[in-house]
């Protein structure tokens, strides 16, 4: 069992024979591929849980951002959680899991994001359902029709920025969107076996206005493609159609075209009818690292103006415990240590998480029992937290 003696830290190379033994036997991964995994970003972003001279565990650190209310805020994504097979059942992952939030917490880190494999281990950390991933699959023929393909180019390394421009001006707009590490960045052109092309479409002054990613599949048997998207955004309606332009000029030779995303992702807004198929995927789990700096790190609508104290209960964070007054005005908030003020909200660490993210109003986590508090609490913070169903098309 873990005793006090267990300590986080950075692997070192004799390390990697250990790690790649519990990540191909966590993922059943290949010891090529996993090797590789492990070592091309550095041996920093990845964290090992010791007791003496054994590693019962590690996970990887992604250091990103994620937008809510049009603002970037501060978020360590976790990925590849493995235990060893000898040490499963015994308490390994949650301590773990508990050291890295406090690691991130000390850095001042907002907030913490993951995919859960089993979320059970995820909640007792502070961490909970916070946002949607779903597939969806669109026949080609539906395409046709909506836009022409116009001013498409081909793109490359070099045109990077150009890209990160664009997707940073789309994710904005979405809550739960990512602002992507390079890690996320080449799983957008690489995805384990899976390679994916970059078209652009430009505008008359020849700055690029939208672009995507596929890869293409063959079947075998009929010759025809299905085709997958890694990464689509734009910056209007017209480069929106464009890029549907540009799907739909596949149709002589590919049936299906499929992304992921919302509930309903944006680009099936332009479609004609609801004819495409929508399957969930995932459901993320996110978790408030730093109250203070969460709250005061968004976006608000500067429409929304008031007070409210937030008693929270963090058992793996002692100094996000208590009551924090919030004050929201012009577009953010300020966060102090206080109870001014009669509306008051109080609620666990995971709770906050939910609201926070958009994904419950106060009122409907309270049915769920991850808050409570007094209607004024309640009519603040819906407002505060409204900006749409939370979602996101990576995942890490």
């Amino acid at each position: 069992m873990p005793t006090d003696s267990v300590s986080l830290s950075r692997p070192t190379d004799a390390d990697i024979p250990t790690l790649v033994r519990i990540i191909t036997l966590a993922f059943a991964g290949t010891t090529e591929g996993v090797t590789k995994w492990l070592t091309e970003h550095g041996l920093q972003h990845l964290r090992v849980l010791r007791e003496g001279d054994v590693i019962p565990a590690m996970l990887r650190r992604v250091d990103m951002g994620q937008y809510f209310g049009g603002r970037r805020v501060g978020l360590m994504g976790i990925a590849g959680v493995g235990t060893a097979p000898e040490h499963r059942g015994r308490g390994y992952a949650r301590q773990m899991m508990e050291l890295i939030v406090r690691e991130a917490f000390e850095q001042g880190v907002p907030l913490g994001g993951l995919y859960a494999s089993t979320q059970a281990l995820y909640r007792q950390s502070g961490y909970e359902q916070a946002g949607h991933r779903f597939l969806t699959k669109i026949p080609i023929s539906r395409l046709e029709g909506i836009g022409k393909a116009r001013r498409v180019v081909s793109l490359t390394e070099a045109d990077h920025p150009r890209i990160e421009a664009v997707y940073k001006a789309f994710a904005a707009l979405w809550p739960g969107a990512l602002d992507r590490a390079p890690y996320g960045w080449q799983r957008i052109r690489k995805m384990w076996d899976s390679e994916y092309q970059g078209f652009g479409v430009l505008n008359e002054a020849g700055e690029l206005g939208g672009y995507l990613y596929l890869s293409q599949s063959r079947d075998a048997a009929t010759g025809r493609q299905e085709l997958t998207l890694s990464d689509i955004a734009f910056t209007n309606v017209d480069h929106a159609r464009a890029l549907i332009g540009l799907l739909a000029d596949f149709e002589p030779m590919a049936n299906t075209v499929s992304l992921a995303g919302g509930p309903m992702h944006p680009l099936v807004t332009l479609l004609p009818q609801q004819r495409y198929e929508v399957k969930f995927k995932d459901y993320w789990m996110l978790r408030v690292i730093n109250v203070a700096k969460a709250i005061e790190s968004r976006g608000y609508s500067s429409a929304v103006r008031g007070g409210v104290t937030i008693d929270v209960r963090d058992d793996v964070v002692p100094a996000n415990a208590g009551a924090w007054r919030v004050e929201i005005e012009g577009g953010r908030a300020t966060v102090t240590r206080g109870t001014t003020g009669p509306a008051r909200l109080a609620c666990d660490i995971k709770g906050l998480a939910a609201i926070y993210s958009g994904l419950y109003t106060p009122r409907q986590a309270a049915l769920l029992g991850l808050c409570e508090g007094d209607d004024a609490a309640f009519d603040l913070l819906a407002a505060a937290f409204a900006q749409g169903t939370p979602w996101m098309s990576d995942h890490f």
